[in-house]
């Protein structure tokens, strides 16, 4: 079977979340003996293109086509890039990973198996939602365009998944939104990831003296990203230094882009370190007593948890992050709180119990292994393509 892979961007093993679970599907496709040809969708600013990353990619074995962009991604593309992309289309079938490839591809007599994560109208619709009312013109036309636009965007997306042969969502609360709209057929799928951690984890673990925290790896700017840094600062911070001191713990901030005004200015302080982007990352997830992923409501899921998972780290999150990732249980792989206080007390209940701390890591990591590992997760995918390459080949004149 040839299988056309169409994503935003280059699939990588260590970039964000789409590309990496677009990556860890890729490689199961060719270790199954599967040919892959990956059509990349190039956007402008893209800091995971370019022709080293290309390189990488076609080192693995794969026939590449990167389609350069040069708009914004859209649910309405320009005829000339839906022309670009379709004619870079070779295979059986396509995977086709979240909504401008699925509508960027829409019509083409290739059957399609169309998987998206968040929905593409819901981190504006959040940012507007816990953004302080203002009385400026600009606030009140943001208000409009956003409240105007959510039925024909629900609409859109529900039309785009029903021109696919099969689709889903790597978010459980996503894919039942989609199906309630229509989407009758979008089915919740576990994203696989590559094994970061590996077999021997555990070795690779080591300690890092002081007790330290990991929040990240993320862009600090994303939507929940920045709402996460904010509750962090103003309510789980404070709360810490309280009971450990300001010499009894330190939180590593990784990831590009600034901190949210309420961390910034509490810099510089010796409890808190701003790394900026680290990649590959694993030293961070190794040497992590607690990893925090503290987002303040519902928005995708959190690959890094996962990821976490996978190296052996001690989740701590609010309950939010499990709406869309229901693998996430409280006092079996993490520890969850439903407040910046629930949360930072939980951090301290881990940060000074070593066996709580462990065995919520060995549930991470068997969360981990039966769920999001490619050989759990990228085969109900793969086998989704098949049936729908044999489906192809029985209509076939």
């Amino acid at each position: 079977m040839e299988v056309a892979l169409v994503a935003h961007g280059l699939p990588l093993p260590s970039s964000n979340g789409g590309p990496m679970t677009c990556f860890a599907i890729l490689r199961q496709l060719l270790d199954v003996g599967h040919a892959v040809r990956v059509v990349a969708l190039s956007y402008p600013g893209d800091p995971f293109t370019g022709p080293e990353r290309e390189e990488e990619l076609r080192r693995e074995g794969v026939d590449l086509a990167v389609v350069p962009v040069e708009d914004s991604a859209r649910l309405d593309p320009p005829p000339q890039l839906v022309r670009r992309v379709q004619a870079a289309l070779e295979g059986d079938v396509a995977f086709v990973y979240h909504w401008d490839t699925i509508a960027a591809t829409a019509g083409v007599a290739m059957p399609r198996l169309g998987v998206v994560d968040d929905l593409w109208h819901h981190p504006n619709l959040l940012r507007w939602r816990h953004t302080r009312p203002r009385r400026t013109r600009a606030y009140a036309a943001w208000t409009l365009e956003t409240l105007r636009g959510l039925r024909p965007t629900a609409k859109r997306l529900v039309t785009l998944l029903n021109g696919c042969q099969a689709s889903g969502s790597f978010q459980a609360e996503t894919a039942a939104w989609l199906r309630r709209r229509g989407a009758g057929g979008c089915e919740y799928l576990p994203a696989p990831l590559a094994d970061g951690g590996g077999p021997d984890w555990e070795r690779r673990r080591v300690g890092s003296g002081k007790p330290r925290i990991l929040l990240g790896p993320s862009n600090l700017e994303a939507t929940s990203t920045s709402a996460g840094l904010r509750l962090f600062a103003t309510e789980v911070l404070p709360a810490l230094e309280r009971e450990l001191g300001p010499e009894g713990f330190v939180v590593r901030v990784v990831g590009e882009g600034s901190p949210p005004p309420e961390l910034a200015r509490l810099l510089p302080r010796p409890t808190v370190e701003l790394t900026g982007r680290i990649e590959p990352a694993d030293a961070e997830f190794l040497a992590a007593d607690v990893q925090l992923v503290p987002t303040p409501f519902p928005l995708g899921k959190r690959v890094r948890i996962i990821v976490g998972w996978s190296y052996g780290c001690c989740v701590v999150a609010t309950e939010s992050e499990a709406v869309n990732l229901p693998e996430l249980r409280d006092g079996a792989n993490a520890l969850l709180g439903a407040s910046g206080a629930e949360v930072a007390t939980a951090l301290i209940r881990a940060l000074r119990d070593e066996p709580l701390r462990r065995r919520i890591a060995l549930g991470g990591r068997a969360t981990y292994e039966q769920r999001f590992a490619p050989h759990a997760a990228a085969r109900p995918i793969i086998e989704r393509l098949e049936a729908l390459a044999r489906s192809r080949e029985a209509v076939a004149p």
